[in-house]
């Protein structure tokens, strides 16, 4: 009775240690699951948005030196949403994805990344109408909230001006008014950060950040006539 007594407590032992041991590995899958997704969806958005500002004829939004030239054209895909100093749970920008460039931002070349706070899900948009998303346009989903339930998406865009007024042939601003004079060339950078859960795991939640540089500077204003 004593032997069949200690197997049978040696037993439960080894089997609630397993029960245990089964769990934790689930847990970890969970964790490492969890986390790769994360990294997945921020690669994703960081690959696309170094795309930002993109236009296949860059060079017409150069300076020649020339006066009599024409003045350089505006890039039609300039800007970021949210705005310089701005933070959001939602990012938009533009790039060209023409064969044959034809100097717009159409629909289907705006792009951009939001939290839907109903479902958890975050949202890839293939279509708008501007830079900063806004009604009536087409996302679809990039998440799946069954397995992924994003809680917190914060977006922060820094830009940093440099002053192009002394490469202009009149270095002088006479309207201190004007907000296009002087020309400034911009060095933008994104900061990312993503919080998340995963429904199958109470209490389980992981976060990551991430910031990047955007590889297409933006020009504003021109050079003072004279």
């Amino acid at each position: 009775m004593l032997a069949l007594a200690f197997g049978l407590l040696l037993v439960a032992g080894i089997g609630a240690w397993v029960v245990e041991h089964l769990g934790e590995q689930r847990r970890l899958l969970a964790e490492a699951r969890l986390g790769q997704e994360l990294r997945a969806v921020v690669d994703l958005l960081a690959r696309d948005l170094r795309r930002a500002g993109h236009w296949g004829q860059a060079e017409r939004g150069v300076w020649s030196g020339d006066p009599a030239a024409p003045a350089p054209a505006p890039n039609p895909y300039r800007g970021l949403y949210p705005a310089a100093g701005e933070s959001g749970s939602a990012v938009g920008h533009a790039y060209s994805r023409d064969a044959v460039e034809n100097d717009r931002a159409d629909a289907n070349e705006h792009f951009g990344l939001r939290l839907n706070p109903g479902s958890g899900a975050l949202e890839w948009r293939v279509a708008g109408s501007a830079v900063a998303p806004g009604q009536g346009d087409q996302w679809q989903a990039l998440t799946d909230p069954a397995q992924l339930r994003v809680t917190a998406l914060v977006l922060r865009h820094e830009a940093q001006a440099i002053d192009l007024l002394a490469h202009c042939p009149l270095p002088r601003c006479d309207d201190p008014d004007d907000a296009d004079c002087p020309p400034r060339l911009w060095l933008r950078q994104v900061s990312i950060w993503i919080e998340a859960g995963d429904p199958r795991e109470p209490g389980l939640r992981r976060s990551l950040g991430h910031r990047l540089r955007l590889r297409n500077e933006e020009l504003q204003g021109a050079c003072p006539p004279g």
